[in-house]
This record gives structure tokens, C-alpha cells and sequence, in this order.
């Protein structure tokens, strides 16, 4: 397992508890360097370097019922997609910042 040739992206959602459970969007496969073309979509994602999904979405999967009432923090890109969004709020976490917790408190 390892990192995303292109992107690192973490996504740490901070619990009402304190505790910080981290997504990260690793690779089963993890290539030298992209196979993704300029414009293409992320299909090679799943089926290239087999990627687990994206950072946001793992860290609700890890955080579980614990989500709900956190605030996530979003690292290594400045947004995050749509169907990441439903995945946060969905799991009740109540707001999304960009940068590390610790530049945004």
C-alpha cells in the first residue's frame, strides 16, 4: 500500500471528543507515477492503483458513528467533490475546513 503518485490528500476529521481519525487516499497499488491522462477522469484511480476512495470518504468509513458532530480538515486540496461533501455532512460532521486542524483553530 502506498501514497497517490499525483496527490496526497488527508482528510482528519476532529471528533466532538477531540480524538483525530485520518483518511488518507493510499493506494493498493500505488504507481511510479500517474497513468491518468490530462482530462481524464479517475476511473484508473479504481482500477489502476486501486485506490480504497478518497480521503474524506475514508475518514467517515474509519470514523463511523464518531463522525457526527466533528469538524473535518481537508489537506492537499483546496475542496472537496461533491459526493465527499454528502459523505461528510451525511455522517453529521458540521463543518469542512481546508488546511491542517492546527492552522485553523
Amino acid at each position: 500500500m502506498g501514497p497517490c503518485a499525483k496527490t496526497k490528500v488527508k482528510c482528519t476529521i476532529v471528533t466532538s471528543d477531540g480524538d483525530h481519525v485520518v483518511g488518507e487516499n493510499w493506494c493498493l497499488n500505488p504507481q511510479e507515477t500517474c497513468p491518468r491522462n490530462e482530462g481524464e477522469d479517475y476511473t484508473k484511480c479504481k482500477t489502476v492503483c486501486r485506490q480504497l476512495g478518497h480521503a474524506e470518504d475514508l475518514a467517515v468509513r474509519i470514523a463511523g458513528d464518531n463522525a457526527k458532530g466533528g469538524r473535518a480538515y481537508l489537506e492537499g486540496h483546496n475542496y472537496a467533490c461533491q459526493n465527499c461533501q454528502i459523505a461528510l455532512f451525511g455522517a453529521g460532521v458540521k463543518s469542512l475546513s481546508i488546511g491542517p486542524p492546527e492552522a485553523n483553530k
